[in-house]
């Protein structure tokens, strides 16, 4: 997404000094007020957000729980996604808590090790 926005635009960023940019790039460079960065982190919480919505409307979640790499961006990425959620979701399913995953990459294997302790 950072790739074809810096293509198809020509607005000044950060960004276009980079060479590989990766999701850990973009979110940084948000967190530093980079115009772009911020567009494509807004992007992420609109498809993210609206997409936890239809999940909420099916199963009523209390609380969303986000992991892996990406939830290392941290409050940057759980704002964004919880503004478009709450824009997308009717009334009596908003306000509903995001959270960052505290296992983060290792949840895989905690879970690994509870099966073959059960």
């Amino acid at each position: 997404m950072a790739k074809k926005l810096l293509s198809e635009s020509d607005v000044p960023s950060s960004l276009r000094g980079v060479e590989n940019i990766s999701a850990k790039t973009v979110f940084d460079h948000a967190k530093a007020g980079d115009a772009a960065a911020l567009s494509l982190v807004d992007t992420l919480g609109r498809y993210l957000g609206r997409a936890l919505s239809c999940v909420a409307a099916v199963v009523d979640p209390q609380v969303f729980v986000i992991g892996g790499g990406v939830s290392k961006a941290g409050d940057i990425l759980i704002e964004a996604v919880r503004r478009h959620y709450n824009t997308n979701i009717i009334n009596a399913l908003k306000g509903r808590e995001f959270r960052l995953a505290t296992l983060g990459n290792d949840a895989g294997i905690y879970g690994c090790a509870r099966m073959l302790l059960d």
